[in-house]
């Protein structure tokens, strides 16, 4: 881990924050921001993208599972001239299509078949179809280690049956597995005195998603405590969350107009409190809460045992965003220009988040993922 001199550490939250949601502390749970930052690691750390403690007699997880390519489809150029000129037809709201133009996208999605995702060019280059078919691997392919995590940095590890290393590695390939669209992740769970001998050096394999190769990365945990998405909190709290918000934009109506709130256009002024901003915590992170921002709160039980889960990991292409940036950026990166926020060089999803839920009653640990 790094020196004392390398603490990372997360702004209070606004001081009446939680006087004025009276009932909600004691949802309180903790959980352990990771604060990756780029630099060399070593096996015998916790870190992003690092060498695994990974005995030298125990093989390496391959994938074997289909990957889906991106294929790309010319696209006439008499087709695009014909839904230029239906687009040019477009009255206000210009976002409201005219007559016949969907028509003509969908004309284009079976021109390009089973797969379509959508259709552009590339530095001015032709228009083209893009879709993402299945293909096998030629070969079982290397996995790439994502995270190595010990329990004795991080405390709200997960420590199941007394293992105290959790090692995270998947397949930088998109896949598409129990309705996720993504990487294949593999969990390997130990005791850290167990792992005795030379460590393996991983295996090179191929790589179909950049986003999915991490950079080495230190980490700096640090334990806080956040609070349930709201739609997992009681209604009566929920309305009061709700009453809060609302309050406070009144509040801000009633504001001089002067207009310098946000005068250099981040998003992130005083424009009303938001909740899942204040409570939440964004970026890799381990225990806590997740967000559901994108399908609001969906079940997560095993599926061996149809049991609880627990959130175990969030994997996030962002440490925070121009929204969540004053309340989550560490104090002793006030005054940096804002390349701490993406510090892994992983992109989950649409810039999302992934989520992993481990089951901890049933003697294999199986896990579920969720992107938001």
């Amino acid at each position: 881990m790094g020196e004392p001199d390398d603490v990372l550490s997360t702004p209070p939250p606004p001081a009446d924050a939680l006087t004025r949601l009276p009932g909600l502390e004691r949802f309180g749970r903790t959980t352990t921001r990771l604060h990756p930052r780029p630099g060399p690691v070593e096996a015998t750390q916790s870190h992003v993208g690092g060498p695994l403690r990974w005995p030298a007699d125990e093989p390496w997880p391959t994938c074997e599972l289909p990957h889906q390519v991106r294929e790309e489809v010319p696209i006439p150029l008499e087709l695009l001239d014909r839904l230029r000129a239906v687009g040019s037809r477009r009255t206000r709201p210009r976002h409201v299509m005219a007559e016949g133009e969907t028509e003509l996208y969908d004309e284009i999605a079976r021109l390009v078949g089973p797969g379509y995702t959508g259709f552009g060019s590339v530095n001015d280059g032709p228009v083209v179809g893009y879709r993402y078919v299945p293909r096998p691997h030629p070969r079982p392919n290397p996995m790439v280690a994502v995270a190595q995590l010990r329990a004795e940095d991080i405390p709200d590890l997960l420590r199941p049956g007394g293992a105290d290393l959790l090692q995270v590695l998947w397949c930088p390939f998109e896949h598409v597995q129990a309705n996720l669209w993504g990487p294949a992740v593999r969990l390997r769970w130990r005791r850290e005195a167990d792992v005795t001998g030379p460590d393996a050096p991983p295996p090179r394999g191929d790589v179909g998603n950049k986003g999915y190769l991490p950079r080495p990365c230190r980490l700096h945990p640090e334990q806080v405590v956040e609070y349930p998405y709201p739609e997992e909190l009681p209604a009566e709290l929920a309305e009061r969350i709700d009453e809060w918000e609302s309050d406070d934009d009144d509040d801000d109506d009633d504001g001089d107009g002067d207009g310098d709130d946000d005068a250099d256009g981040d998003g992130d002024g005083d424009h009303g409190v938001d909740y899942v901003t204040t409570f939440m915590v964004p970026g890799w992170k381990v225990g806590g809460y997740a967000k559901w921002n994108v399908t609001d709160l969906s079940p997560t039980p095993c599926r061996s045992c149809a049991g609880p889960t627990t959130l175990a990991l969030v994997i996030d292409s962002s440490e925070y965003d121009g929204g969540t940036r004053e309340r989550w950026r560490p104090v002793e990166e006030a005054g940096l220009e804002g390349s701490e926020a993406m510090p892994t060089g992983v992109v989950v999803g649409r810039w999302g988040a992934m989520r992993i839920f481990v089951c901890e009653s049933c003697p294999d640990l199986p896990f579920r993922l969720d992107v938001q």
